[in-house]
């Protein structure tokens, strides 16, 4: 028996439930033939990938013989490349004509971060999500203004040119706090060229396009605590270009101020002040009653030499000698003076560089001396990342050079050599003896007496008939003035000792600081040096800074006067 249920539908709506079914099926077949493919990437890309490194071919840093960096500014629309390359086994950078790059632990950390860096996750493998992640190649053919989602590109290469390694590196990955105990640093990145979005632990900073994270910033290497002497030429020039004599030079000095630090009692002290006429002249003058050394900013000089960074480097042009003087061919090459005279400095036939805001040399204890040419302004190119300042800056060309001082040397204290005794005495010494030892042997000793020598060292010596000492005083006397001589020899052949050592000691140091010298002049002579305007003005100080008035003493309090 067949029992019939009331649904309340008539068979038109049934038949319009069936249409609907099956076309919702039919969607869901579709979106599933759809997507399938992407599926079956994911999960395969996920079971061969993760855990895995980024880069497989990647797994020597040595192997690295070039680093670029590039990273698109959303603002204007334009890429900033950066890159080190190894050229004759030194790692340099060609966007500062090949300096150096000398930041041994920079480089260390950029070509190690992505060696057998492993996949943490896979995000997705649309390209559609790339701007979302923040993964779209920073390429100049692709992208414009208004672009968003434009990731940093890190490419690695071998010696040969062979990519070891090109990744993009996206948007950070953002999570609570808690979800990561190791506090990692999670970002979204993608192999340049490839679909798939990973998660990697990546220190970015490891890629900074900073000229100054590549380089080796302190410019002198030296310590304030070794800085003896100071020498500040106050001074300014100027050029003008005549078309008959080529370069004419004015110079306005104003004064030649020069100091020393005493590091036992920390105290600077003057040694000589030079002040200049209009017409040039020096006149060596004294402090007035009411002036004294600023110590206070003489110290913060000394401690910013200590602290000087290179903010950014310009090659020079060659032609100067090994000691950084102008030569004749030098000076004839009106190229290169103009070159260096834009910058502020002025070469002469003599050899001499004039500069265009003065000179500071600087003494140190181990007989080095730096002498800073200080030129024209300019301006230094900011930022270098995506999260750093792009404004330009100012700054100040700097003239390097360093030059052996003895003076700055304490001279080895050779000690006076004792007299000896001439040959003739020493001569006559010795035939005393002979003869004085004969005639004791011949005359023999009698029963009862002393030794001659008890003799000799008690009461005195008998004389004989004629008054003269008798054999064994005689003796006596010539041994003794022989062990006098012998012992004046020895103490003059210690002293000499002495003497050698403390010589060999000084010519040590002096072999040292030319050797310094030599170094630093070949650290030098390719490049004018741009410091930051705040720290040349630390290192550049004129006779106002150097020398104040003494504060007014402070006149005793009245005593108060009594009540009426």
């Amino acid at each position: 028996m067949t029992t019939q249920v009331e649904t309340g539908w008539s068979a038109a709506m049934v038949r319009t439930a069936a249409f609907l079914a099956a076309g919702v099926g039919l969607l869901a077949i579709g979106s599933w033939v759809n997507l399938r493919p992407a599926l079956r990437s994911r999960d395969a890309t996920s079971e061969t990938a993760v855990g895995k490194p980024l880069f497989p071919d990647l797994s020597d840093a040595s192997k690295a013989a070039s680093l670029e960096i590039v990273f698109f500014d959303e603002d204007t629309a334009t890429l900033s490349p950066f890159k080190v390359v190894k050229s004759g086994g030194v790692w340099v950078l060609p966007s500062h004509q090949n300096y150096p790059a000398d930041a041994k632990d920079q480089l260390a950390a950029a070509a190690t971060e992505l060696v057998d860096r492993p996949i943490v996750d896979l995000v997705s493998t649309s390209p559609g999500d790339h701007e979302l992640y923040g993964v779209k190649e920073p390429d100049a053919d692709k992208v414009a203004v208004g672009e968003t989602g434009v990731g940093q590109l890190v490419e690695i290469r071998d010696a040969s040119g062979n990519k070891l390694a090109r990744l993009v590196i996206g948007k950070e990955f953002e999570r609570p706090r808690a979800a990561d105990p190791a506090g990692r640093t999670l970002r979204y990145v993608r192999r340049a060229g490839q679909d798939p979005v990973y998660l990697a632990e990546l220190d970015t900073a490891k890629f900074t396009t900073q000229f100054g994270d590549w380089i080796e910033k302190d410019l002198l290497k030296i310590s304030p605590w070794d800085v003896t002497r100071l020498l500040i030429d106050d001074s300014t020039c100027s050029y003008d270009v005549d078309p008959g004599s080529g370069l004419v030079v004015s110079q306005d000095r104003t004064s030649r101020i020069e100091l020393a630090y005493d590091d036992k009692d920390a105290a600077w002290s003057l040694v000589k002040l030079e002040d200049f006429s209009k017409q040039g002249e020096a006149e060596e003058t004294e402090l007035a009653p009411d002036e004294q050394l600023a110590s206070d900013r003489l110290n913060d000089l000394k401690n910013a030499l200590g602290d000087l960074t290179i903010v950014d480097v310009v090659r020079k042009p060659t032609g100067l000698s090994a000691d950084l003087k102008a030569n004749e061919q030098f000076t004839g090459d009106q190229e290169a003076v103009l070159s260096l005279a834009q910058r502020g400095f002025f070469p002469f036939r003599s050899g001499e560089i004039l500069s265009s805001s003065g000179e500071t040399v600087v003494g140190m204890k181990d007989g080095v001396e730096y002498l800073l040419r200080f030129g024209n302004p300019t301006t230094v190119a900011g930022g270098g990342g995506p999260d750093e300042a792009t404004a330009d800056s100012g700054g100040r060309y700097l003239f390097v050079m360093a030059r052996l001082n003895e003076g700055l040397l304490d001279p080895p204290e050779l000690k006076p050599l004792p007299e000896l005794p001439d040959d003739q005495a020493a001569d006559k010494q010795a035939a005393d003896k002979t003869e004085a030892a004969d005639a004791a042997a011949e005359g023999g000793k009698t029963e009862g007496d002393a030794p001659a020598e008890e003799k000799a060292a008690g009461e005195g010596a008998e004389a004989d008939a004629d008054g003269e000492p008798d054999a064994a005083t005689a003796l006596a006397a010539a041994e003794a003035a022989e062990a006098k001589a012998q012992e004046a020899l020895e103490e003059r052949r210690r002293i000499e000792q002495e003497n050698r050592r403390a010589q060999e000691a000084y010519d040590d140091k002096l072999a040292a600081a030319r050797k310094r010298v030599q170094e630093l002049n070949n650290r030098f002579a390719d490049w004018y040096y741009v410091v930051s305007d705040s720290e040349y003005a630390k290192i550049r100080l004129g006779r106002a800074d150097v020398i104040e008035t003494k504060p007014a003493e402070e006149a005793p309090e009245s005593p108060a006067e009594p009540a009426s």
